[in-house]
């Protein structure tokens, strides 16, 4: 028998639940499970739908790895773009959740134990789960391997490549690294194999120590793959002059055959903002008749576009349009919209914008998944060029192919209106995400509140905050910093002093506050000659490590106006290693001689 339990119940519960202290939480998974059918055959739904990290193993409990298909057995077509991955990826890393069990008790769909295969492609399952519970420190990949060795059990080399490639996909390097040392003492590796180990070591050792190892690597396995790898890590790490190097050594050994390296460098030059230097690997990789694939038409066009060469954007893209062996998708078009705007050439901004969403329909309709990433997209360049109507007419389209929207999309929903100016329109569509929202994020209020201050409406701005505590949202530091802002602009300086510290308290004392606040703050206290609230905030300023020799000579400057004689500020300027300057020397002078 089935029984079951709707996802609005299952979070609705989650979030109830880890607000309860620890007797009470016990009390309500206790009436949970005795209306849940409790099988060591059940699999926990977020196992099933959570795709962005690689689940936990739990206490008592066991790990499910991501199964597509049961999860569609539940009646999840969408699945890749279903509501659920939004709230629950936070939710599944929540050390609460796991120590609870939740995950473990709260199922969905029983699956009869002769049904219980393995959907892993061939993983051994169990292995698999162990190798999971690394993620905690008590446990380790090696121990895990040892142990199931000691049990008696077998390994294959295959099968463990399967579980590394799902610890890389889910960006767990550490845990892959761990798995792929403890194989090279077991097994001999491939050059691609090899190839894999130095990418792992990059990332969780550092570039030195994937030099060392690619250094020590025989001659006859610094091949294209290896070399591949390397100059991949020069890239990430923005190394120019060892990236071009080893370039030059792939293409003086042959290796330098395919797209990818020449992508590389190109992506290395738009990141180092050296725009002028992607056309000529573009040249090259025609010279040399290696094919330009969509990666490297999008870096070409970047490149001109950041150079304002609208001409060469132009024939870029007429050069695309008819290169039947590339396979073109809409964030070509997104990347040449932005630039028509930038130019201000609204016409062609709006016929390539059109193109941009053609693209978008085809690739949905060719790969028979929607494009959340591109509704986003269209709705903020739609907002760009002002287009009102368009923006409402995307975000229809949006809401018919998604059954429910990511608080990212309001977001960008937000931000479009406001910039067109439709504030009433924002204001509609924030009151909608709260009645909807599954999980709050206070950054999609910041946009409404981030407008009301830049027009000068600080009440609306206070009444939006008062309604978001209400409701039982947490601003953030962020949220107090923004709301400091317009206190500041309104001149209510002890309200902007009163909403720094809670900014202050709330980022847990590691959020730097903006300077210019700070000093506007500070300013109208000297202008005051208000040595007490000076002194109050200067003391907040000191725990953040936040000062410096124009803060010191703020407050110096105040003690001047009220004529009071400040404390040793010299010994505290020493104390936290701050240079005194000419001003402050004569400021500490004017201090004495009051």
């Amino acid at each position: 028998m089935q029984r079951s339990i709707s996802l609005s119940g299952f979070l609705a519960a989650v979030i109830h639940i880890l607000h309860q202290p620890a007797a009470m939480r016990s009390l309500v998974f206790s009436a949970i499970t005795k209306r849940l059918v409790r099988s060591p055959n059940y699999r926990s739904l977020p196992a099933l739908i959570c795709r962005k990290y690689m689940p936990h193993s739990f206490h008592g409990g066991y790990l499910d790895i991501p199964l597509y298909s049961p999860l569609r057995s539940l009646g999840f077509r969408d699945i890749y773009s279903n509501w659920i991955f939004s709230g629950l990826n936070n939710l599944y890393q929540d050390r609460r959740v796991c120590e609870i069990g939740f995950f473990r008790v709260l199922s969905t769909v029983a699956v009869p134990a002769e049904e219980d295969k393995d959907h892993s492609k061939g993983l051994p399952d169990s292995l698999y789960r162990r190798i999971s519970r690394a993620v905690y420190p008590k446990h380790s990949v090696v121990a895990e391997l040892e142990t199931w060795i000691m049990e008696g059990r077998e390994v294959e080399k295959e099968d463990l490549k399967q579980i590394v490639k799902g610890l890389r996909k889910y960006n767990r390097p550490k845990e892959a690294l761990e798995m792929f040392e403890w194989m090279g003492q077991k097994f001999s590796f491939s050059s691609g194999e090899r190839a894999i180990h130095l990418d792992l070591i990059a990332k969780v050792c550092g570039i030195t120590s994937a030099e060392k190892y690619f250094t020590d690597l025989p001659d006859i396995e610094k091949n294209h793959k290896t070399y591949s790898v390397l100059l991949n890590c020069y890239v990430k790490e923005k190394n120019i002059e060892k990236a071009e190097a080893t370039m030059q050594k792939l293409k003086d050994l042959g290796f330098a055959k395919g797209s990818l390296p020449f992508n590389g460098m190109m992506s290395l030059y738009i990141n180092t903002e050296q725009f002028e230097k992607v056309p000529p690997v573009v040249w090259e990789m025609k010279k040399n008749r290696i094919s330009l694939n969509a990666y490297s038409y999008n870096f070409w066009i970047r490149s001109y576009t950041a150079l304002s060469d609208m001409d060469k954007v132009e024939d870029v893209l007429n050069e695309l349009q008819s290169d039947d062996n590339v396979d073109t998708d809409w964030t070509i078009y997104s990347t040449i919209v932005n630039f028509y705007i930038q130019a201000k050439d609204l016409d062609k901004a709006e016929s390539t914008l059109k193109e941009a969403e053609n693209k978008m329909k085809k690739m949905e309709a060719k790969r028979k998944r929607k494009q959340r990433a591109g509704y986003d997209h269209l709705i903020r360049l739609h907002g760009s060029l002002g287009n009102k109507d368009e923006v409402y007419r995307i975000w229809r389209s949006f809401e018919s192919a998604f059954p429910e929207m990511t608080n990212r999309s309001y977001m960008c929903l937000l931000s479009s209106l406001v910039g067109i100016g439709d504030i009433e329109g924002a204001e509609d569509f924030l009151k909608k995400w709260e009645s909807v929202k599954l999980f709050d994020d206070i950054r999609v209020s910041h946009v409404l509140l981030v407008a009301y201050l830049k027009n000068g409406w600080l009440p609306k701005a206070e009444v939006l905050l008062e309604r978001i505590i209400e409701n039982g949202g947490k601003p953030n530091a962020d949220t107090w910093e923004i709301l400091a802002e317009g206190y500041i602009q309104s001149g209510e300086f002890h309200k902007a002093m009163e909403a720094m510290t809670k900014s202050v308290s709330v980022g847990q004392n590691t959020l730097q506050p903006k300077f210019g606040n700070v000093v506007a703050i500070l300013k109208h206290f000297e202008k005051q000659g208000d040595v007490k609230s000076a002194e109050e905030f200067f003391k907040i300023l000191g725990g953040l490590k936040f000062v410096s020799t124009e803060i010191y000579n703020c407050l110096l400057r105040t003690y001047v106006h009220a004529g009071k004689v400040p404390p040793k500020i010299s010994d505290l300027m020493t104390e936290d290693n701050i240079r005194p300057d000419e001003e402050t020397d004569i400021l500490l002078k004017q201090t004495d001689d009051t």
